[in-house]
């Protein structure tokens, strides 16, 4: 069974360009949500950001957000997946896009005011 270091190191081996290689990180981040036994009593849905229902409310396409998990207990958690170098330093200006939108408010299905966690 492949290590989920292997499974990192393989992804970047095989991505064609950096946009390719976050796509495939985030589909594994995403799945390992979805399956993990840790996260699997905390969470009732995980989507990719393009999957995520109130995505339209937040304007563009590159918002930042990658993913979207929704607590068994209500609440939404934005996500931001990166999958740089082991020794890149993450700066401020490399989450910017991702703190402002994760501060904004969206309405739901029962039309209520939604904010991330």
């Amino acid at each position: 069974m492949a290590t989920f270091w292997s499974i990192i190191q393989d992804i970047r081996k095989k991505a064609y360009t950096e946009h390719d290689k976050g796509t495939h990180f985030e589909r594994l981040i995403c799945n390992y949500l979805k399956t993990s036994k840790k996260y699997e009593i905390l969470l009732k849905e995980v989507w990719l950001w393009n999957e995520f229902p109130y995505r339209k409310e937040f304007g563009g396409s590159d918002t930042g957000i990658d993913l979207v998990a929704l607590t068994k207990d209500g609440h939404y958690w934005a996500i931001q997946c990166k999958c740089y170098a082991d020794d890149t330093v993450i700066n401020k200006a490399a989450v910017d896009s991702f703190l402002s939108t994760s501060s904004r408010q969206f309405v739901d299905d029962n039309f209520e005011q939604q904010s991330f966690s």
